[in-house]
């Protein structure tokens, strides 16, 4: 009888461990995970590095980060593999013009919404946020070019030979930008015969802005198409060593903004807006503008000094392209601009 007793004492304990396992922490960043689908620029920035660690520990989660090449791959990655990602982050809205991602992103409203930069937000039914924004121009080697183009009728002055470096509308953000720029000045159909006229002054055409860029820098070339925010970023960080400088084209500039999302198929939805709002915060637009040289989206965020000489508000040709034509005609231009450009 004591046996029996002293069996059923055991087993009413184990009963009673089971049944109130040791309690885990809410904050176990196992708890909840944050999936990420972004560009390799996210990583090689730094930008990862500065916002990933305080988001974790501020909303006790884990970020899983998946990192794609360039724009265009991105893109896929959303509409293959929706169901493995709550935010894309690095959309040029110019590539996705080019596509149709209504079906892959669900609206959200950040809580900075009063405070973006108007111009900034591109798509009015906020299925892509902008962090951050720039204008399309000109940037220069300051000590290479004394008297840069103005126009693109001076950017095809015989003087200029095989200068410029391009970038690839193909894979990049502010390649495709100049692309749209290009057909919004000269049409669907003259923009050919401009590009043509142009191909004579172009050193080479690079697969990123940051190839191109240092080609410039270098002085291996003496132009590029570009942001003309890295202007002002450049001189930020290297002051008087830099020699970067930019114009705007006389007959207008494109504004170019970065954006973000949530996935449709979203596995947590609330963590993934609780990062967009995280990543428009004051702290976080700083971030923005030291690692990937962009105006902050947020217009409360103060800039630095540098960023005092970029016009907030240059004359845009973006209402010149619809939204229809990009859709419709893109593959088109982009074999043009392979077709003309491939063998630099």
């Amino acid at each position: 009888m004591h046996w029996l007793l002293l069996l059923l004492f055991f087993l009413q304990f184990s009963c009673g461990r089971s049944a109130h396992p040791p309690e885990q922490s809410s904050g176990d960043s196992a708890d909840k995970i944050l999936r990420l689908f972004a560009l390799d620029d996210f990583r090689n920035s730094g930008l990862e590095g500065t916002l990933l660690a305080d988001f974790e520990q501020e909303f006790k989660c884990r970020v899983d980060v998946r990192l794609f090449p360039d724009p265009a791959a991105l893109i896929l990655g959303l509409k293959t593999s929706g169901d493995s990602v709550d935010v894309v982050f690095g959309i040029p809205f110019v590539f996705a013009q080019s596509d149709t991602l209504e079906q892959y992103l669900q609206p959200y409203s950040p809580q900075a919404v009063e405070d973006l930069n108007r111009d900034s937000v591109q798509d009015k039914s906020y299925r892509l946020i902008p962090y951050g924004f720039s204008y399309l121009g000109l940037l220069y080697n300051s000590e290479v070019l004394k008297d840069p183009p103005s126009s693109f009728g001076e950017l095809q002055d015989d003087k200029f030979l095989n200068q410029m470096a391009l970038v690839d509308p193909s894979h990049s953000g502010s390649g495709r930008a100049m692309l749209h720029l290009s057909l919004a000045l000269f049409g669907n159909e003259g923009f050919e015969q401009m590009l043509r006229a142009l191909r004579k002054n172009v050193f080479r055409s690079y697969e990123n802005s940051a190839l191109a860029l240092a080609s410039v820098n270098s002085g291996e070339s003496s132009m590029m198409p570009g942001l003309i925010t890295i202007s002002a970023w450049q001189n930020e960080l290297q002051h008087e060593e830099s020699k970067l400088d930019f114009k705007l084209f006389s007959e207008g500039s494109l504004l170019y903004s970065e954006c973000m999302g949530i996935s449709t198929q979203s596995p947590d939805s609330a963590l993934g807006g609780a990062f967009m709002d995280f990543v428009l915060r004051d702290s976080s637009q700083k971030m923005v503008i030291y690692k990937l040289g962009l105006f902050p989206a947020n217009r409360k965020t103060l800039l630095p000094p540098s960023f005092s000489r970029v016009p907030i508000n240059p004359w845009l040709v973006n209402n010149k392209l619809s939204g229809q034509m990009i859709q419709e005609h893109t593959s088109r231009w982009l074999q043009s601009w392979a077709r003309i450009f491939g063998m630099y």
